[in-house]
């Protein structure tokens, strides 16, 4: 055999090998946890003394085409208002089914400054919510003469990444092992003029929430403990 044909063999037996590592490392297992149901059957328009209100500001129909229709299945945004006490709380959940390189859920640190509002401070949070820890972020975005609270936490199928970082390595952790997960930004957020940030408040709002969801749909919010990937 000449060197030539030699040479052709082993570069032959190289691309081979790297396509089969490919193949071997591409994802096969979507993990979903949002099957039947939408976000709008799964959340209560009422728990608690919550009331969810119609706000026609709120309803922006995704363009077909555009990032957030190609970023997320199913949206929904809605205002609560405490009937004891008058307050209001926006809440907004976004899940996508497909947690690519492409397709990935989009943090309020990015989307409150893309709107003018200066993301002034910004603190790890545990959330216990329907018996699980939830890792959640509790942010605080300034414009000229407004302030808006916001607690969130970011479910990328069973783990809770707190920045876009340990998003993309739980993303590529679960690539590794055949899995492609599915994925959900729960966001509630408060406006205020003075006073102390209601991060608290945000919390008991978001506790009561889950605790409402039945087990089954709760899944889709928290993911699970049991038989964790």
């Amino acid at each position: 055999m000449s060197t030539l044909d030699r040479r052709s063999l082993l570069l032959g037996g190289t691309f081979a090998a790297a396509f089969g590592a490919a193949a071997w490392l591409t994802p096969r297992t979507q993990m979903r946890y949002l099957k039947d149901a939408t976000l709008a059957d799964v959340i209560p328009e009422r728990f608690g003394p919550w009331v969810s209100q119609f706000d026609p500001n709120l309803v922006v129909p995704p363009t077909e085409g555009s990032l957030t229709d190609r970023l997320y299945e199913d949206l929904i945004t809605r205002r609560y208002r405490n009937t004891e006490t008058g307050e209001q709380i926006m809440l907004l959940a976004a899940y996508g089914g497909l947690q690519t390189d492409d397709l990935q859920l989009h943090r309020p640190e990015t989307c409150y400054p893309a709107v003018g509002m200066a993301i002034t401070s910004r603190n790890p949070v545990e959330l216990q919510l329907g018996g699980r820890s939830v890792s959640a972020v509790a942010l605080t975005a300034e414009a000229p003469g407004r302030a808006e609270d916001i607690l969130y936490w970011s479910r990328m199928g069973n783990s809770f990444p707190q920045s876009n970082g340990a998003q993309r390595s739980e993303k590529l952790n679960l690539a590794l092992r055949g899995y492609i997960p599915d994925g959900i930004l729960v966001r509630a957020s408060q406006v205020r003029s003075t006073g102390a940030p209601q991060a608290a408040n945000l919390g008991n709002f978001l506790t009561q929430m889950v605790a409402s969801v039945g087990a089954r749909d709760r899944l889709a919010l928290i993911g699970s403990n049991a038989g964790q990937v």
